[in-house]
């Protein structure tokens, strides 16, 4: 079974260069194309994407992203929310109750930008750590003060939760800038052994294959989770990055059971509801 992590999804429109970059359609085409049978999709961020904000008119970007995939039981959702708002809790606690997985958080970014241990994070974390859903950290270089989405502060967060499910995605690295804080990620993996685990998404690259491959061998297959990191500026640019991503992993020779787990098997069990 093909299960991929983050998806992310924009209004048609939202980049008038490039209208249906990120459309649900392209997502849709993208997933049957590639014989993915279940994806997690990410709403739109306001603040990515020049008309983004405009189009979804006051939305929430959760609401959105319901609305439009509510007919398609093997696109699962994630939350999009800033840690530190007041109605936090209500907002994970509204769109679990509809069905979403897991949240997506983006420190770096305008729409959040907070500091990942910030205790004003704690009452989140800890409605997250109850409810069972996992958090999903962005890490790697993204602008904003480095010391503030550092992946060691991963570290003090689930220390004080330590029931909260965590993916620390990309694994601190970033596609131009070295090794970013890999190192620091995957020693918050080698010490949070029971509930955090390895994001892949856009470590299958071949200047980071070496990373890569530490990654599954120190964390365990069991804890890694492939993410394809749609959309490409084309859909075709995906298809060929996603295929070449694959190429990749395979030149790993890891076995087939490592693979399900990569590949799925992983990130299902970590969205099963008890």
């Amino acid at each position: 079974m093909k299960f991929y992590n983050h998806f992310h999804t924009f209004p048609e429109g939202a980049f008038p260069d490039n209208p249906r970059f990120g459309c649900i359609p392209e997502m849709l085409a993208f997933i049957n194309n590639n014989n993915i049978d279940k994806a997690v999709a990410f709403p739109p961020i306001p603040t990515w994407g020049p008309m983004t904000a405009k189009l979804l008119a006051g939305m929430d970007p959760n609401e959105w992203l319901y609305q439009n995939l509510v007919e398609y039981p093997n696109i699962y959702c994630a939350v999009l929310v800033n840690p530190k708002a007041d109605n936090a809790c209500d907002v994970l606690k509204r769109y679990y109750d509809k069905g979403f997985v897991g949240v997506k958080l983006h420190p770096a970014v305008a729409y959040m930008q907070f500091r990942i241990d910030d205790p004003a994070c704690d009452k989140f974390y800890a409605c997250a750590a109850e409810l069972g859903i996992f958090v999903l950290f962005h890490t790697g270089v993204h602008g904003f003060r480095l010391s503030d989405y550092q992946p060691i502060l991963i570290d003090n967060v689930v220390y004080k939760h330590p029931k909260l499910k965590v993916i620390i995605e990309h694994m601190g690295t970033s596609e131009h800038f070295g090794r970013g804080f890999f190192d620091q990620a995957l020693a918050v993996i080698a010490n949070t052994k029971n509930n955090t685990y390895a994001g892949l998404t856009a470590l299958a690259m071949p200047h980071l294959k070496e990373m890569l491959a530490d990654t599954i061998r120190e964390a365990g297959a069991d804890r890694c989770i492939f993410g394809a990191d749609w959309p490409a500026e084309t859909n075709k640019k995906s298809c060929d990055r996603y295929k070449s991503e694959l190429e990749i992993i395979k030149s790993l020779h890891l076995t087939e059971m490592q693979e399900n787990d990569i590949f799925g098997g992983t990130l299902s069990k970590l969205i099963e509801r008890k």
